[in-house]
């Protein structure tokens, strides 16, 4: 089954604005952050996909669901990804849409539906 990966990622002068005035002046980066250390990331996600701030970074080839897609983002096997635009490891914050167009937001444990 093919899951999309989504993730959020800065521009180079992205990156130099936060580095210049700190994480909450780019408006994306912040957003990311507080998924990080929210209980209920699945309406922060939603305002993310919402204003465009996540890009589809790749699609994952697995048949275990969103565990395995978490798994393949992870150790692999590379044969299982599909590799759009620069992709980072599977982590809290990231989206995954689910081959009935289901989206699901990394959480600090498992994985919640977004709203």
């Amino acid at each position: 089954m093919n899951y999309k990966l989504y993730q959020i990622h800065l521009t180079d002068a992205e990156v130099d604005q936060v580095n210049a005035e700190g994480h909450n002046s780019v408006p994306k980066q912040k957003l990311k952050l507080d998924m990080n250390f929210n209980e209920s990331p699945e309406a922060i996600a939603k305002e993310g996909m919402d204003k465009g701030y996540f890009t589809h970074v790749s699609n994952i080839y697995t048949e275990q669901g969103l565990e395995g897609v978490f798994e393949v983002g992870n150790i692999g096997p590379e044969a299982n990804i599909e590799r759009l635009a620069p992709m980072y490891s599977v982590s809290v914050g990231d989206v995954v849409e689910t081959p009935e167009g289901v989206r699901h937001v990394v959480a600090s444990m498992g994985f919640k539906q977004l709203a």
